[in-house]
């Protein structure tokens, strides 16, 4: 994992000259800069340190017209470079930056004393011990002061040992998805669109995709350079380029992130811990300074945790877990406070509304406690979304908790057993309903029982979920409709009338009952009118279909199994010999014994049966 510097400090005390003293690169890359010697934009540059390798410097503006831009290069800083003019001492804009680099997640300060040359004696002490001052209630309290100059050279190595060794302090990164807040956007002749940016996390290499938050445009890597120089690759912290196919430069703009898909989202909510400076009100207006974007919006605060808040935000900007942040004043724009995202893509919630955040709870707990607050489900990418994490990152513990039974899934759409079954209530209880007001329907669309339960279920997760019903056995099902288990059609005269001859028609065939179109020949009705019929007498239990063209009354089926009991009692039969016995034939014979062997009246065992104690 490559470091990062950042520098920071008064306007004029020197940070770009020190840069370049260091590193021999002039970060001022606008010409508009150069000719009036201030820092307006975010620098760059780099040094080499043994044992650590390449490390990028940033070197942000210190005028406080330009404060934004500064923040653009304090985010995501390892160490922070404060530069205090050894003649001038501490100033406005030296304090501002240094609460900024004390609310952001930087790990450690080093004071360039700068311009240490113009200083006598009297003079520098007076100035360390303001500078010791103004560390004293920051973190920073024990951060080594180093008089330098880039006239003489004094102080040079010692800056650069003293660097060394707070980057040496610096823990490993891991690969893993990546994100670059894009802070430039131009194209090269032949080549196409190019961003730069400094990486904030993980390892991206040639080739592969990704996608521009907010907008959702896909991305591919064409090309990288890491510091000027072609790579294959580039990690966190390095300064990076990134020749970009698939999308035009006039799509993109500052402020925008590229990144792994999955990684950055696009928001408009997101909820963050922040360690304020300045109490905020409730709903007030402030700037948020995320990535190399500045957005306005409102800060909402929550009673049962003080550090935790949600900003709501007047456009969409890209965010991802994790990520650094600064909080505003809306006006007058002084810092209120620094924190970091939790939840990239949130639901907006009341100030009294409790909130549980990865820092609250481990991954597993917390994927339970996002599941369990949707009340229909939560599907794979919405979870992805909520704890800005890949869904690939989250397969893993999805299947653990699906394995231990504290999360059920159907085709992606997530549930707790208890939200399973108050969504399962919510959809039967809108069955029953329709049932009520269509007594004489076996069956009824599913669609129409989702939309009356206010459900958004559809497609495979509603097909799995039915399917668990009728496996539970609160549901039947027919293709795309479905009935309570427990319900059955009320039929009117007619209807009753027309059944009972129906059924007389079966029972009157004993064990060889006549098919739906003889039946119809015979009453010299419509064929579809007996169907409708039959189908209003399997619903009613009053017909059993035991093959598709083959319906027996109960009764029919009961006299023929006992027919076959009486024959064969406690011996084993061949279908041959119960078709013997019952007087039928083969196309009714094998229906009657598949059916009496689901029912666990018969077993079959080979080529013969035998009847079971079970009552038929």
């Amino acid at each position: 994992m490559a470091k990062l510097i950042g520098t920071a400090g008064h306007v004029d005390h020197g940070k770009t000259s020190l840069i370049e003293a260091l590193t021999g690169i002039n970060a001022d890359r606008l010409p508009e800069e150069r000719i009036r010697g201030l820092t307006i934009d975010v620098g760059f540059a780099h040094i080499d340190f043994p044992g650590i390798g390449r490390v990028s410097i940033v070197d942000v503006p210190g005028h406080e017209r330009f404060v934004t831009n500064m923040l653009v290069g304090a985010l995501g800083v390892d160490v922070g470079l404060l530069c205090v003019a050894a003649d001038e001492s501490v100033m406005p804009q030296t304090m501002e930056h240094l609460q900024i680099l004390e609310l952001l997640p930087v790990a450690s300060l080093v004071v360039a004393m700068t311009r240490a040359d113009l200083a006598d004696p009297d003079r520098r002490d007076v100035t360390r011990s303001e500078i010791r001052e103004s560390l004293e209630a920051t973190r920073f309290s024990d951060a080594p002061i180093i008089p330098v100059s880039v006239v003489t050279g004094e102080g040079l190595d010692s800056l650069r040992d003293t660097l060394s060794e707070k980057l040496g302090q610096e823990g490993p990164g891991s690969p893993g998805p990546w994100y670059l807040p894009i802070d430039r956007v131009f194209t090269v002749k032949g080549h196409g669109t190019v961003v730069t940016g400094t990486l904030m996390s993980g390892r991206v290499e040639e080739g592969t995709s990704a996608v521009v938050q907010p907008l959702g445009l896909p991305a591919r890597i064409r090309q990288i350079q890491r510091h000027d120089e072609p790579a294959l690759w580039s990690e966190k912290g390095h300064r990076t380029a990134l020749n970009l196919g698939g999308v035009r430069h006039d799509e993109l703009r500052r402020g925008m992130v590229i990144g792994s898909q999955g990684l950055v989202h696009a928001t408009s909510v997101l909820d963050a811990r922040a360690r304020f400076v300045i109490e905020p009100k409730h709903g007030a207006r402030i700037r948020l300074s995320l990535g190399s974007d500045e957005v306005i919006g409102k800060v909402f605060l929550n009673d049962d945790d003080p550090t935790l808040v949600q900003l709501r935000l007047e456009r969409p900007c890209a965010a991802v877990a994790g990520q650094p942040l600064i909080v505003r004043r809306y006006s007058p724009p002084e810092v209120m406070a620094g924190g970091r995202v939790v939840v990239p893509v949130a639901e907006p919630r009341r100030k009294n509304q409790r909130a549980v955040t990865t820092q609250a709870a481990g991954l597993t707990d917390q994927l339970v406690d996002l599941v369990g607050r949707a009340p229909e489900g939560l599907l794979t990418a919405q979870a992805a979304r909520a704890a800005g994490r890949t869904g690939p990152e989250l397969a893993t513990a999805f299947e653990r908790l699906k394995a231990d039974g504290r999360l059920l899934s159907f085709a992606g759409l997530w549930f707790t057993p208890e939200t399973f079954e108050r969504a399962s209530q919510v959809f039967e209880a809108a069955l029953g309903e329709l049932h009520q007001a269509n007594r004489g329907r076996p069956l009824l669309p599913r669609e129409a029982v989702v939309k009356k339960a206010g459900l958004t279920w559809a497609g495979k997760p509603l097909d799995r979920i039915l399917a668990h019903l009728v496996s539970l056995g609160h549901l039947r099902a027919d293709g795309s409709t479905v009935a309570l288990s427990s319900h059955r059609v009320t039929l009117e005269p007619k209807q009753r009338a027309f059944l009972e001859r129906i059924k007389s028609a079966l029972d009157a065939g004993g064990t060889n009952p006549p098919s739906a179109k003889t039946i119809a020949t015979d009453l010299n009705v419509p064929v579809q009118a007996v169907e409708g019929i039959i189908k209003l007498g399997l619903d009613a239990g009053e017909i059993v279909r035991l093959d598709e063209q083959v319906f027996f009354t109960p009764g029919q089926v009961e006299r023929s199994i006992q027919a076959a009991k009486s024959a064969f009692g406690a011996s084993p039969f061949t279908a041959a010999e119960f078709k013997q016995a019952i007087g039928t034939s083969r196309k009714f014979a094998i229906p009657l014994l598949e059916h009496s062997d689901s029912k666990g009246w018969t077993v079959r065992r080979g080529d013969q049966r035998i009847f079971t104690d079970q009552p038929s």
